[in-house]
């Protein structure tokens, strides 16, 4: 796998024709559905694709750094990873980083059986029924309905999205809290069970992710270069095209009805 990731690397670092940041930039990156996933050892989705076109506008060398996504977290706010994407705003890490929205996401109920609830706080009311979520994943407007569910002991963690699939396969949780550009991917890898149904949530709402550059590690000049062009990909519609060829013009509309295309 290392051969094709490292030729990804190089077409990312010489993808620029301008003089671009004073030195290589690693950049966090782990598999997160559409979003970023390998694929015959190469990394395909979203978040590979934006990063190459910024690369090759802005002309600085992005280095992608593959790590568990939780590793990912902890080791930008420890300096030892220049960029992180598809992050919600958080107070941690805006004491190091800076914030730099590209698009949206949000998270929908995932529910195997014949009567979904259409809400956290109908999921409550039926205490047998048992709700998944993955660690150290922000549940931003979700996070009040979950500590209700927390409360009742109706609440079981997950170390990451397959593990999380393939207890509601097997029967074992009978709902699941994943975010849009995930769920999709693990319907169409065949991971999610058929009848599984998905919940918009009322809840819910679609909130922005973006780009952390790390203050102390990225030169406010190079952080200036990127954030300009990274601001131009979205509002050139770039971003946008980008989902639509990953999860369709209906779930874009959804995730971008905040702004116009």
């Amino acid at each position: 796998m290392r051969r094709p990731l490292l030729a990804l690397l190089l077409a990312l670092a010489s993808a620029g024709a301008q003089a671009g940041c004073a030195r290589e930039l690693s950049v966090g990156i782990s598999e997160l559905g559409f979003g970023a996933y390998l694929q015959d050892g190469q990394w395909r989705g979203l978040v590979p694709d934006l990063l190459a076109e910024l690369a090759r506008r802005s002309g600085c060398h992005l280095t992608l750094a593959p790590r568990p996504r939780a590793r990912v977290l902890l080791e930008f706010e420890r300096g030892q990873l220049d960029l992180i994407t598809s992050a919600m705003q958080a107070e941690e890490r805006d004491r190091v980083g800076q914030f730099v929205p590209y698009a949206y996401t949000t998270m929908d109920l995932i529910f195997i059986g014949d009567a979904p609830p259409r809400s956290l706080k109908a999921l409550r009311l039926q205490p047998e029924l048992k709700l998944g979520l993955v660690h150290g994943v922000r549940l931003g407007r979700l996070k009040d309905g979950v500590d209700g569910l927390l409360a009742t002991r109706q609440v079981e963690y997950s170390p990451n999205y397959d593990n999380l699939a393939a207890k509601l396969a097997a029967g074992r949780l009978q709902a699941a809290i994943i975010p849009s550009v995930i769920h999709p991917k693990l319907r169409r890898d065949g991971l999610l069970p058929p009848k599984a149904v998905t919940v918009d949530l009322p809840e819910n709402s679609p909130e922005a992710i973006g780009l952390y550059l790390h203050r102390a590690n990225i030169p406010e000049p190079d952080r200036r270069l990127l954030q300009r062009h990274l601001e131009a990909m979205r509002r050139e519609g770039w971003v946008q095209a980008s989902y639509v060829r990953y999860v369709g013009e209906a779930e874009t509309r959804r995730l971008f009805r905040r702004e116009a295309r």
